[in-house]
């Protein structure tokens, strides 16, 4: 424990989206910001009064305490583990890596460092559901068994850029097939179940699509399923699609339990509806606005500061990274830690193989059986 500031470097302009949180937090200081264009670093450092500038991420890493790395997907594990290795905090955008080696090696330079690392899914830090995560910690669920994700997000345009040149999204989102994005998704229904048993897990996953109609110039399906088995038997379902036609759906939610299901609105502006019961005979079957139960929220979130207001998607982004803080300083493990991250992320890459051998059953490797990892050669250097 110190009382000096924790110095914070961001790298990658999306990391941004957490500056109000970060600088919410007393005692932090946001120092320096890394791009690799250097119009953009220097528009957005001085737009954000953001003093150290650097164009090569290792510059920066040598200046900080810890690290944002919202740089884009394939370069999430080279430049967390840089971080790492010299002793950085970390937090990282989603999903923690693009492959299942990366993972081990992410893994390894996690438990060598003594420092703590954390993947920001901030889909987790939603008021809804967090409530939700409260509802079924207080077992007002029941034994909860069935959970669902969706993220239905149009981005075709994303995937090339002004000049018609492929972006990173082209290869690493709609380059492959399967569930390439997650966690998101994954997240919540996850952190529900942990809720009511942490000890559970996934175990393995299964991935069908629908071919492609919207967008034939990538391998990607217009909508993937991929089901997610539980080492306890419990399923959860997660949709993606970023191709089809549609308004945005980014962040619908379902649970079942055996004393009361959840299911978000469908309709922007709309809140989820709840019913708990235990479905004895005449008994009403109404559902009710899931606010009715917003005093079960933890305090913090009853009554946000309003530093939390202040901050994006609806005050998450001030949590995600007030928790980020609080394990620094505390040495706990943050909510979404290392072995979350990868399970989560995980997931999707085994999706993968399952989509391309016909939606056969993928096992999820177990990320705290050290049996588990495969004799890996060293990593091929990566461009930063």
């Amino acid at each position: 424990m110190t009382n000096e500031p924790l110095k914070v470097g961001i790298a990658g302009k999306r990391g941004l989206a957490m500056l109000a949180g970060l600088r919410a937090q007393p005692g932090v200081e946001v120092v320096a910001l890394c791009d690799r264009d250097e119009a953009t670093l220097e528009g957005e450092a001085a737009q954000h009064d953001i003093p150290r500038r650097f164009t090569r991420y290792e510059e920066m890493i040598g200046e900080v305490d810890a690290v944002v790395v919202a740089t884009p997907m394939p370069h999430h594990v080279p430049h967390a583990v840089l971080a790492l290795n010299a002793g950085k905090h970390v937090l990282s955008e989603v999903p923690a890596a693009v492959s299942l080696g990366e993972c081990w090696r992410l893994l390894d330079a996690a438990q060598a460092s003594g420092v703590t690392y954390m993947m920001a899914e901030n889909y987790c830090y939603t008021r809804e559901n967090v409530l939700v995560r409260e509802l079924v910690r207080n077992g007002l669920f029941g034994e909860v068994y069935y959970g669902e994700g969706e993220y239905l997000h149009e981005i075709r345009d994303y995937h090339h850029t002004a000049e018609g040149g492929r972006t990173w999204r082209y290869y690493w989102q709609v380059g492959v097939n399967g569930n390439t994005y997650p966690t998101h998704s994954l997240g919540p229904p996850m952190q529900w179940f942990a809720a009511a048993d942490p000890t559970d897990r996934l175990e393995s996953v299964i991935c069908v699509g629908t071919g492609r109609r919207s967008d034939p110039e990538h391998p990607h399906d217009d909508t993937s399923l991929m089901l997610c088995r539980m080492v306890s038997g419990k399923l959860i379902k997660v949709r993606l699609d970023m191709m089809s036609a549609r308004p945005h759906l980014t962040s619908y939610y379902a649970l079942q339990g055996t004393c009361g299901a959840y299911e978000a609105s469908r309709a922007e502006g709309e809140p989820g509806r709840i019913w708990l019961g235990e479905n004895r005979a005449g008994e009403s079957r109404a559902w009710r606005p899931l606010t009715d139960y917003m005093e079960q929220l933890p305090e913090a979130w009853r009554n946000p500061p309003p530093e939390a207001l202040a901050a994006g998607h609806g005050g998450g982004d001030y949590y995600e990274v007030r928790d980020f803080v609080e394990a620094i300083r505390s040495g706990a493990p943050p909510p979404v830690d290392i072995y979350a991250a990868l399970e989560w992320t995980a997931a999707g890459l085994c999706s993968q193989t399952s989509i391309e051998n016909g939606g056969v059953s993928i096992r999820v490797p177990n990320f705290r059986d050290p049996a588990q990892r495969p004799v890996m050669l060293d990593a091929p250097p990566v461009e930063l």
